[in-house]
C-alpha cells in the first residue's frame, strides 16, 4: 500500500464522493476507483458502502481512516524535519472569523515566507475542530470552552489571550456629534441603534436576543440589522449607520472608534487557543508551536 494512496482514500473519506475526490486530485475517476479497490482487496475489507452516486465510510472504513490520517500526519511531519529547508509546506488554518485575524498576527512572523504557503478557512469552531480532527486543517482557532470537550482526540493547545467585546461606532457616526469624546451613559448608548449577529460568532449557536453577549434582558437595544457575515456586519457599522458589540480582535481603530460606557460594568470576553495534533517527529508543525511557545513565555 503506497503513501499517496493513503492520501487518496482519506480525501475520499471527506466528499464521500469519487468524481469530486479525482477532480480535485487531478487524477480520473476509473483511476481512483481502482486505488479504492486494490486497497480494500489488500484489506480484504469494504472500507466505503455504495449508497447511489455516493459512498458512505463504513464502521470499518471509520477505523481505517483513524489509522490513516495518524500515519500521514506523522510521515508529512517526519519527513520535514528531515528534508532541505528550502521545501514548500502548506499550512492550514481554520476557526471562526472574529478569532483568525488574531491568530495569523501571532503565528505569521513565525513563518518562514520562504517555503511555507498559507490556507485560511473561516468556520465555526466545531467545524474548525472537524476539519483538524479530519486532517484538512493543521491548527483551528477556538473558544477555551471548547478545550474541555477534545480530550478523546489526543489534540494539544497553545493559549493565543483573551478577547474582550467593546461597542464601536463609525467614525461619522451621529453618537459623536452629541457625545464628542465617545464618553456615554448606558441610557443614553441604548437610544441608539445596534447590528447583532443571529447567532454565536464563535459556534453558530443561537445565544440571545443578540447572540453576541450582550446583557439584553437587562440592557434591552433597539437592534435594527442582523447579520452572521463578519464583513458584512462590520461594513454596515463602517458606514455610520449603527453600533455594533464585537471583539477586540476585529477592530480596525482606522475604521471604528471604541465607545466608552458609564454604568455597564458587564463586558464579555472569551479565552481563545490554538488546537493542533502534535507529531512525534520535529517538524514544521512542532517548530511553529515550539516558536509560539517561546514567544508566550517571552510576553508573559
Amino acid at each position: 500500500m503506497r503513501f499517496d494512496d493513503l492520501q487518496k482514500i482519506t480525501h475520499l473519506a471527506h466528499s464521500q464522493n469519487i468524481q469530486a475526490s479525482a477532480k480535485a486530485l487531478n487524477i480520473t475517476a476509473g483511476a481512483l476507483s481502482k486505488t479504492l479497490k486494490k486497497i480494500e482487496d489488500q484489506l480484504k475489507t469494504l472500507l466505503f458502502d455504495r449508497v447511489g452516486r455516493n459512498i458512505q465510510l463504513n464502521v470499518q472504513g471509520k477505523k481505517f481512516i483513524t489509522y490513516a490520517l495518524t500515519i500521514t500526519h506523522e510521515y508529512e511531519q517526519m519527513c520535514s524535519e528531515f528534508t532541505d529547508k528550502r521545501s514548500n509546506y502548506l499550512l492550514k488554518v481554520s476557526g471562526p472569523a472574529v478569532l483568525l485575524d488574531a491568530c495569523l498576527k501571532k503565528i505569521m512572523p513565525l513563518m518562514s515566507s520562504d517555503n511555507m504557503e498559507l490556507s485560511v478557512d473561516a468556520l465555526y469552531e466545531g467545524d474548525a475542530i472537524k476539519q483538524l480532527t479530519n486532517g484538512q486543517s493543521h491548527i483551528a482557532v477556538v473558544t477555551d470552552e471548547v478545550l474541555a470537550g477534545l480530550a478523546t482526540f489526543a489534540l494539544s493547545s497553545v493559549s493565543l489571550g483573551t478577547t474582550k467585546y467593546q461597542v464601536i461606532a463609525g467614525h461619522q457616526h451621529e453618537i459623536f456629534t452629541v457625545f464628542p469624546k465617545g464618553k456615554v451613559s448606558i441610557d443614553d448608548l441604548l437610544k441608539y441603534c445596534f447590528i447583532c449577529p443571529k447567532t454565536s460568532p464563535f459556534c453558530g449557536i443561537e445565544r440571545g436576543v443578540g447572540s453576541d453577549g450582550w446583557l439584553d434582558h437587562e440592557y434591552p437595544r433597539k437592534i435594527l440589522f442582523r447579520s452572521d457575515d463578519l464583513s458584512a456586519l462590520l461594513s454596515i457599522v463602517n458606514q455610520g449607520q449603527t453600533l455594533a458589540y464585537v471583539p477586540d480582535t476585529v477592530i480596525d481603530t482606522d475604521r471604528f472608534r471604541v465607545i466608552d460606557i458609564a454604568g455597564y460594568a458587564n463586558q464579555y470576553q472569551e479565552a481563545y487557543s490554538l488546537v493542533y495534533k502534535p507529531s512525534t517527529a520535529e517538524g514544521w508543525l512542532n517548530q511553529l508551536i515550539s516558536s509560539l511557545t517561546r514567544l508566550n513565555s517571552q510576553s508573559s
